[in-house]
């Protein structure tokens, strides 16, 4: 069985575990951008981001 977008799956898989994501932005993210986040507010949401196509209008 092959797995659709790969990529996608083990993005959302990781980033859907908080501590997992807390850490990867820690390291990765600039300390301009850290210091005005909190981290500790991250939690999973559900909802997709993805746009549905619009038609003709």
């Amino acid at each position: 069985m092959k797995v659709q977008n790969p990529h996608d799956k083990f993005f959302r898989e990781t980033m859907g575990n908080v501590p997992t994501a807390k850490e990867f932005l820690h390291h990765y993210l600039p300390k301009n951008i850290l210091q005005v986040i909190d981290l500790d507010t991250i939690e999973v949401q559900n909802d997709s981001f993805k746009r549905k196509a619009e038609g003709p209008a």
